[in-house]
């Protein structure tokens, strides 16, 4: 990582670094307390802004926003004296101009309808990440149908079947993001037997399969780690392929 470390807790809060990045911050997380403040505090923007309707930003906005945050100088906070307090917030504010340029263009975006949604397994804005192209290919398929459906963590997930090709495939970048430690599971659900179909992990965008055969369900749970054997929690979804 080639800038201040220091300077990307907004850029953290807002899922909007690499997983190498990510993984360095959350490490440096560990023995400072201003930068962990400071990303409480942007969460608590984010998560305000994530209660207002959501609708495609225009595509010149996120490069508006890097180009004006990569412009803007930021300082280093000053260090920790033990004993004394982390840092007040007026110095955390004014020492992150570029973030909090950000968030503001967030949220003048969310009040006139163009919202930059903060989402899904990786940190970037749905409309700009490439579907994964085994999926791309059926969502194209010229006698492909398709349904979006609501997930009872708030998320939308997309599916589309094919019969020429005899495939289904889901379009998960409309669903929330988790954290590192769990992931989505697509389960085939067939006379009481439940058999995993695709894990989506944190960088996976959406995945396709063989079309499931006649009185099948796909189940969509949130899974620990890379997945699991059996489901391990209620499906925030069921799809009944035979209604797409």
């Amino acid at each position: 990582m080639s800038i201040d470390v220091h300077t990307l807790s907004g850029a953290y809060a807002l899922d909007a670094l690499t997983t190498e990045e990510a993984e360095e911050f959350e490490a440096h997380l560990q023995g400072c307390g201003a930068c962990r403040t400071e990303v409480a505090e942007f969460r608590e923007v984010v998560a305000a802004m994530g209660a207002q309707s959501w609708a495609a930003s225009p595509r010149h906005l996120r490069a508006e926003v890097l180009g004006a945050a990569e412009r803007a100088a930021q300082e280093r906070p000053p260090a920790r004296v033990e004993g004394t307090p982390v840092v007040d917030l007026a110095t955390r504010r004014r020492r992150s101009p570029a973030l909090m340029l950000a968030v503001a263009v967030a949220v003048v975006a969310a009040a006139v309808g163009g919202f930059i949604g903060v989402r899904t397994l990786g940190a970037q804005d749905a409309q700009t990440v490439p579907l994964a192209a085994p999926a791309q290919v059926v969502f194209n398929a010229s006698d492909a149908s398709q349904l979006a459906v609501k997930t009872s963590n708030g998320g939308t997930l997309h599916v589309a079947i094919s019969q020429a090709r005899k495939e289904m495939a889901v379009d998960a970048r409309d669903l929330p993001r988790l954290d590192r430690q769990h992931v989505y599971q697509l389960w085939a659900v067939h006379n009481g037997i439940t058999t995993s179909a695709a894990v989506l992990g944190a960088d996976t965008t959406g995945a396709a399969m063989g079309l499931p055969g006649e009185d099948t369900q796909i189940a969509v749970t949130v899974e620990p780690g890379t997945g699991s054997k059996q489901p391990t929690s209620q499906p925030i979804a069921t799809v009944d392929p035979s209604s797409i």
